[in-house]
């Protein structure tokens, strides 16, 4: 198929959308040639339809028949050019959000008239199982969905034009399934269904999974103790001996599985050619507990002298420095928000002068929830139990919301600094890319070596391993374009950052972003000196060069 045909055939999809949302049959059967509705067909006998039923009918018979149009249309869409396939599936990615409004809006029907209900059936949730043939997982996520455009109008409008994707939306399906009374009330206001929608348009599936979580938290701080309790009582554990070997099997609250998930990564055992990540993981954990019964790593057993005492071993030395408390504890970061901290510290002294061991869920206000650093929210009882055991440190955050420079001039970036990174940035700063913080890097954007760029907070930027070979590979440039405007939470949303060559060609966008015209100090050889008010600057010290655009964009 030629360039014009597929051009012609994208054309073709708002006609389908049409078909969805148009009011009028007459519009239908001017855009297509009606062959009447269904009449049954493979669904078996149906009662006389409604006016407006059949006239429903009618046009998904006509989606129906149209599709089958556009599947033998797209048999050539090898031969298009790039922008035509994806416009098609940006077409496609419409008109699923479309026809998920239309399902909706049948299945609460549906399910709350119960006629599909018969003999047998358990719950609606069977019926509709039994009658799609896709389980009861699948029939689950149809009525959460549906529960979901029911309850937030503005998010399902969003749904409709295809601003918001369906995974997002099952992600909004299941947070807000779970809230509580407060946070639901709170969800059903349009300044916050619009929040979401904005989050959800310029967001990741794993960003935005993390903010709908951390918005529904701030609403309702007794809704995620009761939420970390379940998780607490949930717990389990068990190792079950079978002939092809032992498998494990467990639950653990969010705290607790970051514990565990930190010491596996402090034992250093990293993936290669012998062993995948799975692997690796498997032998850190036997390695943690071999350290903890008998004082080894992993490594081998240590050699003693005949009368029993332990030889030097440096090697051993070192694994066992790596999963014990011996060289440095392997830490877990929680990130509080000085309201926050506040807002603990307030609770406690009040149960305190009362003398009672209270745990009225009234006491807590409505604040922005401590942070994991991968996003997860963490209950303010949880959050206490914490800082019990554990280290403080202080990052001072500007009025955006991004972390202040901490003065280091040193090449690696020290703990306090990835910090205050990670803070930020969240995970992979490379758009579309969702790595969690604990396997990204910070790498320089005024490269350390060559352009002379500080080791600053300012000048770091979190990148998975992936993306950082990318970025020194193609030489590319990083702007800072700050974060989306938000409104309320300290924390807020991660930075977003604009990727592209030093001709000025964008490589890499957020969704939406405004496009910053390259710097002169972008545009300079590697190795040159930065350009201050017209003029080349003499000066090689890392303190006296602008970073790129981010004094201006961040």
């Amino acid at each position: 198929m030629d360039e014009p045909d597929g051009q012609g055939l994208v054309e073709t999809f708002p006609q389908v959308r049409g078909l969805i949302e148009s009011p009028r049959r007459d519009n239908v059967e001017h855009m297509f040639q009606a062959r009447g509705p269904v009449d049954g067909g493979s669904f078996g006998p149906v009662e006389p339809a409604a006016p407006e039923a059949y006239e429903v009918l009618a046009r998904l018979d006509l989606v129906v028949a149209s599709t089958a149009e556009l599947t033998s249309g797209v048999a050539g869409c090898g031969t298009w050019g790039g922008g035509d396939r994806r416009r098609a599936l940006a077409r496609l990615d419409q008109v699923a959000g479309a026809l998920a409004r239309v399902r909706a809006a049948l299945v609460t029907a549906e399910q709350r008239a119960q006629t599909a209900v018969g003999i047998g059936d358990r719950d609606f949730l069977a019926a509709r199982a039994r009658a799609s043939r896709t389980g009861l997982g699948e029939a689950r996520r149809e009525v959460r969905q549906a529960e979901t455009l029911t309850a937030m109008p503005s998010v399902a409008e969003a749904v409709g034009a295809g601003r918001v994707p369906l995974p997002h939306l099952d992600v909004l399906g299941r947070v807000a399934e779970s809230a509580g009374e407060r946070a639901t009330v709170a969800l059903a206001r349009p300044e916050t269904q619009e929040r979401l929608v904005r989050m959800a348009e310029r967001s990741s599936l794993r960003e935005f999974a993390a903010a709908a979580a951390r918005l529904v938290a701030s609403f309702d701080p007794a809704g995620l103790e009761e939420a970390s309790a379940t998780q607490r009582r949930e717990r389990f554990f068990v190792m079950s001996r079978q002939p092809e070997g032992t498998f494990l099997r467990g639950r653990l609250d969010h705290v607790s599985a970051e514990v565990v998930r930190t010491a596996i990564a402090a034992v250093g055992m990293a993936p290669d050619d012998g062993r995948t990540k799975p692997q690796a993981d498997a032998d850190a954990l036997v390695a943690l507990a071999e350290r903890a019964v008998s004082g080894m790593a992993g490594v081998r057993a240590r050699r003693t002298t005949p009368s029993g005492t332990l030889l030097p071993d440096a090697e051993q030395d070192a694994a066992d420095a790596r999963v014990s408390g011996v060289a440095s504890r392997p830490a877990v970061s929680v990130l509080v928000p000085a309201e926050t901290f506040a807002e603990l510290q307030r609770v406690q002294r009040r149960r305190a002068d009362r003398r009672a061991d209270s745990d009225d869920m009234d006491d807590w206000r409505a604040v922005e929830p401590a942070l994991l650093e991968d996003g997860t929210p963490v209950a303010m009882s949880e959050l206490a139990r914490v800082l019990c055991d554990s280290e403080v440190g202080r990052i001072v955050m500007s009025a955006d919301g991004v972390p202040m420079d901490l003065g280091q001039t040193q090449r690696l970036y020290t703990g306090q600094q990835r910090r205050a990174v990670i803070v930020r940035d969240r995970s992979c700063a490379w758009n579309g890319c969702d790595v969690p913080a604990a396997y990204c890097e910070v790498h320089h954007i005024r490269w350390w070596d060559r352009d002379l760029g500080p080791t600053s907070v300012e000048n770091g930027v979190l990148l998975c391993s992936h993306h950082h070979h990318v970025v020194h590979q193609h030489d590319l440039r990083i702007v800072r374009l700050g974060r989306p405007p938000t409104r309320g939470p300290v924390l807020g949303e991660p930075c977003r950052y604009l990727f592209r060559r030093r001709d000025g060609h964008e490589v890499n966008a957020p969704p939406g972003a405004v496009r910053v015209a390259p710097t002169q100090d972008e545009r300079r050889p590697p190795g040159a000196a930065a350009v201050h008010s017209g003029a080349a600057s003499t000066q090689s010290g890392p303190d006296e060069r602008p970073l790129d655009a981010l004094a201006r964009a961040g």
